[in-house]
């Protein structure tokens, strides 16, 4: 295996300090820890990011992170514990690894400040209704990202949000449902719906096909 990530998490790497695996996660000490019982979680099959895990995988790597950060906080007694895990350029192993730490009070270890900060908390509800309403239209335009939100439901921990999440996405299954069931539709047809529920121009372009220009006159 030329993935060092592959080659821990399969056991093959010598010298690992294993403390817990299944069929699709090991979980290892990391080998500079910052508090003692540091461990990264990894799963057996190779993976850049989050998003690109299969449903059972990432179920595997939220459950583990319980079991850790119960058996940590058991343990150690810490003040908190971090879970976190970095991606794309920033995955400096070049396979997804979560870390899973006890954090105690003045143990320096910081979250830090954006070095270009550039208002974004200032435009939160605008990003969450973007992020909304390109995640409806993908998932009726592209049935394969079911696997990402297969994995979101996996990490919400929330029952509330759970149940919204649950109720929320039947009606994406229901409206995706239909729309494949209705092949006579049209794609100004469905540019047409969309608007009708406010989802911006540039969105509905990229789900339908349609240029900014056909839609702006369906919407006269």
């Amino acid at each position: 295996m030329d993935c060092l990530g592959c080659r821990i998490a399969n056991g093959v790497e010598p010298g690992l300090n294993i403390v817990y695996e299944n069929k699709y996660i090991t979980c290892v000490l990391d080998i500079d820890p910052f508090n003692e019982g540091h461990t990264l979680i990894l799963p057996k099959k190779h993976y850049w990011d989050v998003d690109e895990m299969d449903a059972e995988t990432a179920h595997a790597v939220m459950e583990a992170s319980q079991k850790l950060s119960a058996l940590l906080k058991r343990l150690y007694q810490p003040d908190g514990i971090r879970i976190i895990a970095d991606g794309g350029t920033f995955n400096d192993l070049t396979h997804y690894h979560m870390h899973v730490l006890p954090r105690y009070e003045g143990d320096g270890l910081l979250w830090g400040e954006p070095l270009h900060p550039d208002g974004a908390g200032e435009r939160l509800e605008e990003t969450r209704r973007r992020m909304v309403e390109a995640l409806e239209v993908l998932t009726m335009k592209e049935p394969m990202l079911k696997k990402a939100m297969d994995t979101l439901e996996f990490l919400s921990q929330d029952a509330a949000a759970r149940m919204a999440y649950d109720a929320r996405m039947k009606a994406l299954s229901d409206e995706h449902s239909r729309i494949e069931g209705a092949k006579a539709e049209t794609s100004k047809e469905i540019a047409i719906r969309l608007l009708n529920r406010g989802i911006d121009l540039q969105t509905i372009s990229e789900a339908t096909g349609l240029s900014l220009e056909e839609i702006k006159a369906l919407s006269q």
